[in-house]
């Protein structure tokens, strides 16, 4: 391949997302901030959460002829009789504020691998877990698109602390009314019901510690609608001449207008804090989406997808290859923010290339073409607060009722309604100078009297 363009600095770069380097009030707020959070976690990127498999609902699985597999890089083993399925945490941002300004734990922290149901010839694939302590939810990718998933119940949770470590364990993780009724479908069964238990959760964390601060406005729940990457086109022009063609991955898309190309990733989930400018960095949290590229050439190819944005780190993450792979580093040194209606426009930061993915391009490809610092494109935000797009309704007690697919499955009524951020103890004095302290990420597992929910709509996979 020929050498990248001396005077534009150009080369092939992976997709680009901005992290919202914005000024404080551009945002469209959810909810404002009167006071600074007790803990902040600027980056939450490890260790794995862990689901102990129930045995009963286990039982049933296996009598129904219903299996589940890893994806990976999650793992399911077996050891003593007990089953368990692990997923990596790969990217987050968490603040926990006094318990009375609710709800009192705010953020998103993500995973990566996931599972698959099959029976019948039928599968459905859950993957990139996301959890939004503040809004209650958990979302995954479904058939390529933002869904929800689990109601957990965290009433018997317990929190230790183990070196850096944090340690969360007890919460039961049980079915969603809307993810009972599409396995059923797809499966063709009655088998599922809301409530029935998976099994116990147990959470292994670290995390690097925020510089503190009171922030002006916060986005709780980002939940559309796209961000838009315009191709740089020095760099469309060396994809061209050197045989490297950009494919979308649904739900993503790429489209032509006139000489402008443009790449577009709609907005799942996320959280978003705005600072005062003095307070770097001043706009903090993490946001995700689904879709994602594929380049190839040569008869070699790389895909992202799941790309995930974290502004404080002015980063962007994806999935690359089931591994957590950081693609770009993000300038927005001449950003700018304008509001229509609801919609919070954010226009002009420039998404370039990292030196992991520069390196790991020239790898795959056999070349020495990627260089850190090339410029993806010119980077376009159209964000509305809300749940995600694909998501139905906002976080819900789940019924009362009991689910009756098996004695040996019955699941226990969830306690305390809407998970809102009560309950559970936020740390105190100066806990930003190091890892998250066990009082701060306990309470972010001791939701809502000690109930988080986690719904998904799982979306029939034929």
């Amino acid at each position: 391949m020929a050498n990248i363009r001396s005077g534009a600095r150009r080369s092939l770069a992976l997709l680009g997302v901005v992290g919202l380097a914005v000024g404080a009030g551009g945002l469209a707020a959810s909810a404002q901030s009167s006071s600074a959070p007790s803990a902040e976690i600027m980056t939450l990127s490890g260790m794995s959460t862990n689901v102990d498999l129930d045995a009963g609902t286990a039982a049933v699985l296996k009598d129904n002829g219903v299996t589940v597999t890893p994806v990976a890089p999650a793992t399911v083993t077996t050891s003593g009789g007990k089953t368990t399925a692990s997923f990596p945490i790969t990217e987050g941002y968490v603040s926990v504020y006094p318990e009375s300004q609710q709800p009192f734990i705010r953020g998103t922290f993500s995973h990566s691998g996931g599972l698959t149901f099959s029976a019948g010839g039928k599968s459905v694939t859950a993957t990139d877990f996301i959890v939004n302590p503040g809004s209650s939810t958990l979302t995954a990718t479904v058939g390529g698109n933002g869904v929800q998933l689990l109601d957990l119940d965290g009433t018997n949770v317990k929190v230790t602390q183990d070196g850096a470590t944090t340690r969360v364990e007890g919460t039961v993780a049980k079915l969603s009314a809307t993810a009972a009724s599409a396995l059923n479908q797809t499966f063709g069964v009655s088998l599922f019901k809301q409530g029935i238990p998976l099994g116990v959760v147990r959470i292994a964390a670290q995390g690097t510690a925020g510089p503190g601060g009171a922030p002006d406005a916060e986005i709780q729940a980002l939940g559309g609608q796209a961000t838009n990457v315009d191709l740089d086109p020095g760099t469309a022009g060396v994809l061209k001449d050197n045989g490297v063609s950009v494919a979308p991955v649904e739900p993503a898309t790429v489209s032509t207008s006139g000489s402008t190309t443009t790449a577009s990733f709609p907005i799942t989930q996320g959280y978003v804090s705005v600072y005062p400018k003095s307070e770097t960095p001043f706009i903090r949290g993490t946001f995700s989406h689904v879709g994602g590229l594929t380049f190839s050439a040569g008869g070699k190819s790389v895909t992202a997808t799941d790309l995930i944005v974290n502004p404080g780190s002015s980063s962007l993450t994806a999935t690359v290859g089931g591994n957590a792979v950081k693609l770009l580093d993000l300038d927005g040194t001449n950003v700018k923010v304008t509001q229509d209606g609801s919609t919070t426009r954010v226009e002009g930061t420039v998404a370039k290339l990292s030196s992991d993915a520069a390196q790991a391009l020239n790898q795959t490809f056999g070349v020495t073409l990627f260089k850190q610092g090339i410029p993806l494109g010119v980077v376009r935000i159209a964000a509305v607060a809300g749940p995600p797009a694909g998501v139905v309704g906002d976080a819900t007690p789940p019924t009362t009722q009991a689910p009756s697919a098996s004695s040996a499955a019955r699941a226990q009524t969830p306690v305390g309604g809407v998970a809102t951020g009560g309950g559970g103890t936020a740390g105190t004095g100066s806990p930003f100078g190091g890892t998250l302290p066990a009082a701060a990420f306990g309470a972010l597992l001791l939701a809502g009297g000690g109930v988080w929910q986690y719904r998904a709509r799982l979306q029939r996979i034929s």
